[in-house]
């Protein structure tokens, strides 16, 4: 497998564990956990699956109670100790845990599914297609990427505008205490095709449940295994 490493690993999330789930809940109104949620609920009892940045968990808990058997990887210590928690509290097999950069662990053997929740706001964009096509080397034959994040800018100028604007101001706090790139807004859907790979679903979701559709969740696959 080729690494693809060009911008330094953020500083781990440490900083913001704690402060995680809050901070979601307050931005979005429930539309991230949601988007997570939904990318676990695609994935079946007794596959293999990869997540990387699980965050705090709740997502990779439902899949491992569910009998999935679950490698999590992240720089953040807190963030890896959180996720093993809740599966601890619903019941489900503990999961593989990795510290460290995905993409430069050779250790991870081929998954049935990769799920990559809120990650991909972390790199910049010129970074992503390569970042989507590693999570693709990580896919067994037919393997799938599920990917939760920010949906694509708007073309509507004032739109777009305000969505970014939304999008900078927790930008700039994980920036600040993380390292993560600052950027504007990922076209994430046209990454993935600059990755030659082809989403196959998606859903958006609605901040606080009756706002704009700003964040997205999608299916990917290689474009020859649709």
């Amino acid at each position: 497998m080729d690494t693809f490493s060009t911008s330094p690993p953020s500083r781990n999330y440490d900083l913001l564990a704690n402060w995680y789930d809050l901070l979601a809940a307050i931005w979005s109104g429930g539309a991230i956990r949601a988007a997570r949620l939904w990318c676990a609920g695609h994935l079946d009892p007794e596959q293999d699956v990869l997540v990387v940045g699980p965050g705090t968990g709740e997502d990779v808990a439902d899949i491992s109670s569910r009998g999935a058997h679950v490698v999590i990887i992240d720089l953040s210590k807190k963030m890896l100790e959180a996720t093993l928690a809740r599966c601890r509290q619903k019941g489900g097999l503990a999961p593989e845990v990795i510290q460290g950069d995905f993409r430069t662990e050779h250790s991870i053997k081929n998954q049935d599914a990769v799920l990559a929740p809120f990650v991909l706001n972390v790199f910049p964009s010129d970074e992503l297609p390569h970042i989507i096509a590693q999570l693709q080397d990580y896919t067994s034959d037919g393997g799938r990427i599920l990917i939760s994040d920010f949906a694509p800018p708007a073309n509507f100028l004032p739109s777009r505008l305000l969505m970014e604007l939304w999008h900078g101001i927790p930008m700039a706090i994980f920036h600040l205490f993380t390292g993560s790139a600052w950027h504007l807004i990922h076209n994430i859907p046209a990454a993935v095709e600059q990755a030659g790979m082809v989403i196959v679903e998606r859903k958006r979701f609605r901040v606080f449940g009756i706002g704009p559709t700003w964040i997205e969740a999608i299916v990917v696959k290689m474009r020859d295994t649709v």
